[in-house]
């Protein structure tokens, strides 16, 4: 009988998985669609990177990719350098998704995403407040936020295909 620590499926090869993922997102972040006369962002989407950040116990390694995105997608959309790299380490600190004791299911990396969105939204808008000076415009916000929210379940999927395709098929039911 082999016995497996739990920890073995920590750290192999999660750390470049979710980078690769929420390098993905921070693209997929500075389009913008028109949908009814509105020009919608997709700014939030790649919190759902740092949501569903793969198990490792690579933590500072993981910090510190999530800080360079961050960094990255503030250049990109041209925002406040620091903004976007303080909110994800906020969220990776308060939700500390890499440390999960088991794999995501959909209704708790929903009810996960639900929570970092809204710290996200509070965030930038008393953030960007902050660095910009004048107060970020709230509806476009709410819209930006809304868009992440409808598009949650499609990025799930995304993931959850890309993980399946990536993962040594011994190690899937773990």
């Amino acid at each position: 009988m082999v016995m497996r620590s739990s920890s073995q499926n920590y750290g192999k090869g999660g750390g470049w998985k979710g980078a690769v993922f929420l390098l993905f997102l921070v693209f997929i972040s500075v389009l913008n669609v028109n949908i009814g006369g509105r020009t919608i962002a997709f700014i939030f989407l790649p919190l759902m990177g740092v949501c569903l950040w793969p198990r490792t116990d690579k933590t500072i390694q993981s910090i510190l990719v999530i800080f360079l995105m961050g960094l990255f997608l503030d250049l990109l959309s041209a925002g406040p350098l620091g903004l976007w790299a303080l909110i994800f380490l906020t969220v990776f600190g308060v939700f500390r998704p890499h440390m999960r004791s088991k794999p995501h299911n959909f209704r708790s990396a929903f009810t996960l995403w639900i929570m970092a969105l809204m710290i996200a939204f509070i965030a930038s808008f008393l953030l960007g407040w902050f660095a910009l000076g004048s107060r970020p415009e709230f509806t476009v916000l709410v819209y930006q936020a809304l868009a992440a929210l409808v598009l949650f379940p499609l990025i799930y999927a995304i993931r959850h295909l890309g993980r399946y395709i990536l993962t040594d098929p011994d190690l899937r039911g773990m």
